[in-house]
């Protein structure tokens, strides 16, 4: 019988928890109703569901209620924040990362198109000298997808509160794997990093905003369409179990240390999650790295880059040649990581490892 490989890809999706499934399943066959039907019972227990979860997911990130805006994910909360923020504004100046997600450094791109003057930093250090005075917005990720890198957001909080400047942050990697102390006056993340649901996500916004997108004038007026109510529910359930997702914490650290003996970690310093681990095995043929560790479900990177043969634009912009970059993977362990997936993760690598290098 043929064994399905051990997953090692929770930084791409996550599975849904049962307990989510759980909490959602009424909302797809007895509360069925439309959120905005507001003339009877079956719209009035949808719309009361979402508002519900709203609530939940407020009181996790100790914000107003009014202050959670349901998206369709992570990426089109990102292009609400951003783009719904500059939107009336005279064109000016902007900061990010070059080692941002894609989600991100395509909306830069569109706006640097459209007339923006964009500073792409590489070292955050660099911020408070890249700052003009014309510059609106700062968009920095809170944990990089690729290497695990946690950001000094309150350092960076601090400088634009202190500037007047707005701070969004995709949080998608971070939700689930840190405790926010302090918050961007925008945050981005998505249902199914988190074991939610895919197809849903939320924006936290903590300033005005100006829609980009039109219709019926849901979630106030900023993010039209028929509300997903199962889904909001499953994400509320999500974020309301974040402290389980947190108590995984030192089995991550503690495998993160086992796993370190096969090979050294690109730029994983103490301030990264250890549930993501990146390494390069140098001279490695990146397909066939994955023909012979087939054992194992991992990525070479973000899973937006997966049906390409480009080398990471993160792994580029730190320093790998196009070689190294095609020649690295990515393990991101997760909830529902045992040990002895761990205990079969180095089996493999034992066996296997000698064969690429």
């Amino acid at each position: 019988m043929m064994h399905q490989p051990i997953y090692l890809d929770y930084a791409a999706t996550t599975p849904v928890h049962p307990e989510v499934l759980s909490a959602m399943l009424p909302y797809f066959t007895e509360v069925f109703g439309n959120a905005g039907s507001s003339a009877h019972l079956y719209g009035w227990r949808a719309a009361e569901a979402v508002e519900q979860s709203r609530v939940t997911i407020a009181s996790y990130f100790q914000v107003k209620p009014s202050e959670v805006i349901f998206t369709s994910g992570a990426s089109e909360s990102i292009n609400l924040a951003i783009r719904g923020f500059l939107q009336g504004k005279p064109k000016g100046h902007l900061i990010t990362s070059s080692l941002e997600h894609k989600a991100v450094l395509e909306v830069f791109h569109s706006l640097e198109f459209e007339g923006w003057a964009v500073t792409y930093l590489l070292d955050v250090a660099d911020l408070e000298s890249a700052i003009r005075s014309d510059t609106a917005l700062v968009s920095l990720m809170l944990v990089n997808n690729e290497l695990g890198t946690i950001l000094d957001y309150e350092a960076v909080l601090d400088i634009c509160d202190r500037l007047g400047i707005c701070f969004h942050s995709d949080a998608t990697q971070a939700i689930g794997k840190l405790t926010l102390t302090k918050k961007p006056h925008l945050i981005s993340f998505g249902g199914h990093k988190i074991y939610g649901p895919k197809g849903i996500g939320a924006l936290i916004a903590r300033v005005p905003l100006q829609p980009t997108s039109f219709g019926g004038g849901q979630e106030r007026g900023l993010r039209p369409g028929t509300l997903p109510v199962p889904l909001i529910v499953g994400l509320a359930k999500a974020v309301q179990m974040i402290p389980e997702w947190l108590s995984k914490a030192s089995f991550y650290q503690h495998a993160k240390e086992r796993l370190v003996n096969f090979f050294p970690l690109i730029n994983s310093p103490e301030n990264s999650v250890p549930s993501i681990l990146n390494f390069t095995l140098k001279g490695a043929d990146w397909e066939r790295m994955f023909q012979v560790l087939h054992g194992l479900a991992f990525s070479n990177g973000s899973a937006c880059n997966a049906k390409t043969e480009l080398p990471s634009h993160v792994l580029k912009a730190i320093g790998h040649s196009d070689e190294d970059a095609l020649a690295s993977g990515r393990f991101s362990l997760g909830y529902f990581t045992t040990e002895e997936d761990i205990d079969r993760v180095c089996e493999i690598l034992t066996q296997n490892l000698p064969k690429l290098l």
